[in-house]
């Protein structure tokens, strides 16, 4: 019932403008009101809105989102817009970090300011997936929980279906790389996401044969870290694996830093961020500091020249509208959110519709951002997470500088696993560089 009532509210919008227009033209011929009213509905801005975690204690892992969504509409509308729209973001909601407030938010969204679509949903909470889908708005985000695979009008940003278990080859084989010995895996016991990623990654590491000296899949919000710092000095530790955000991975770092820990990484799996390198590199590089990422790193443009246009538009574009969130990673989360919207919108015409968005995304087999993430293929990514499951690895080098590590056959950053065993597999057809 509500997604007819949307459907109808968007078209009264649209028959509105056109009654403008002819009652604007009463000398013109009737043709030419008719050609001029379907100029007007063509032409219209396409209205969307963002929903983020814009303040509270979570929200620099989720609110910079917006940023990328903004940056990458501006683009398209200084190239004309799509099909005779431009897109305007013109409601940005703050949920708080608050799963209540996260659908109220959606439905003032919905059912107040009639958007089109919403663009950059960056929460821990997506409460608001149910509502969301039920309408049928077409919805773009950040996924870090498990709530995004129900409905085909949801779109993450590397596929609808979160599925830990993918993740466990390219951890193990990480491992093996760096010759760890003692892994520990360090995840916040409030948050299901957290927990049930690192207990995965832990099961992981042992299935394929990684001694894991150390797990504490419970560690408090901002609590203090030298307890588990002491514990895995005691299992000689010497690789660490988090699956807590930025600033509670750099708490664990400075304190490791502080107890003296040598010959030892840590892998981040949120946090990446060129700011808190730069405020932070003596730590980081002495605590061996890499970030895993599920798209082309940033650092790709300047050591692999002209290998991937795609990533050198997203920083030349953030740069130019957007400039103090260009390496930033929940503002990609946000560009590639857009770009997703984009494809789907100019897909369904000059007088698109919801439904026709949602319709053409879902056909799309092989999606890559332009050129940032290896190939998502909408015609089965809300059901199940298919291989081959990619990622890249960026470490913090002596004097904070980052650089793209484990790089394949040259100059390919992303590192893809077919999810049954820990060695890497050729990269799929359109995967960047090759795209």
């Amino acid at each position: 019932m509500m997604r007819r009532r949307h459907g109808a509210l968007a078209a009264v919008a649209f028959t509105t403008a056109i009654a403008l227009v002819a009652s604007s033209c009463s000398n013109s011929s009737a043709s030419n009101d008719a050609a001029r009213g379907a100029t007007a509905a063509r032409s219209a801005p396409i209205i969307v809105g963002a929903l983020a975690t814009l303040s509270g204690a979570l929200s620099s892992g989720f609110g910079d989102i917006v940023y990328g969504v903004k940056a990458y509409f501006d683009m398209v509308n200084a190239e004309g817009g799509v099909n005779g729209h431009t897109i305007k973001l013109q409601y940005v909601v703050d949920d708080a970090g608050n799963p209540t407030t996260d659908e109220d938010q959606a439905r003032n969204l919905v059912e107040q300011e009639h958007v089109f679509a919403i663009v950059g949903v960056g929460s821990p909470f997506f409460s608001a997936n149910q509502f969301l889908g039920q309408t049928g708005t077409p919805t773009f985000g950040y996924q870090v929980s498990a709530n995004w695979n129900k409905y085909p009008n949801l779109f993450g940003s590397y596929g609808s279906v979160l599925d830990y278990s993918t993740y466990q080859t390219k951890v193990a084989w990480l491992a093996k790389q760096l010759h760890a010995k003692s892994v520990a895996v360090l995840a916040y016991g409030i948050a299901a996401q957290s927990k049930d990623a690192c207990a995965a990654y832990a099961a992981g590491l042992k299935r394929f044969g990684v001694h894991v000296g150390f797990v504490d899949l419970n560690v408090g919000y901002e609590a203090n870290p030298i307890p588990d710092v002491l514990q895995m000095v005691q299992a000689h530790s010497d690789l660490v694996l988090s699956c807590m955000d930025g600033p509670e991975n750099l708490k664990i770092a400075q304190t490791m830093h502080q107890y003296g820990f040598k010959d030892v990484h840590t892998l981040w799996v949120n946090g990446y961020d060129r700011q808190v390198v730069a405020q932070n590199e003596a730590v980081l590089a002495s605590t061996g500091t890499i970030f895993f990422v599920q798209h082309v790193p940033f650092e790709a443009v300047t050591a692999f020249p002209g290998k991937y246009p795609g990533m050198q538009q997203y920083i030349t574009e953030m740069n130019k509208y957007e400039p103090q969130w260009t390496y930033d990673d929940i503002s990609l989360q946000g560009w590639i959110n857009a770009a997703q919207f984009v494809a789907g919108l100019r897909a369904a015409g000059r007088n698109p519709t919801q439904k026709a968005v949602v319709q053409a995304i879902n056909k799309e087999t092989s999606f890559t951002a332009d050129g940032l993430t290896s190939p998502v293929n909408w015609t089965t990514a809300h059901a199940v997470a298919n291989p081959p499951y990619c990622g890249s690895f960026v470490e913090v080098m002596a004097g904070g500088r980052l650089e793209p590590v484990f790089v394949q056959h040259g100059d390919q950053t992303l590192v893809c696993f077919n999810g049954t065993a820990d060695t890497p597999i050729p990269l799929p057809s359109n995967t960047p560089p090759s795209s």
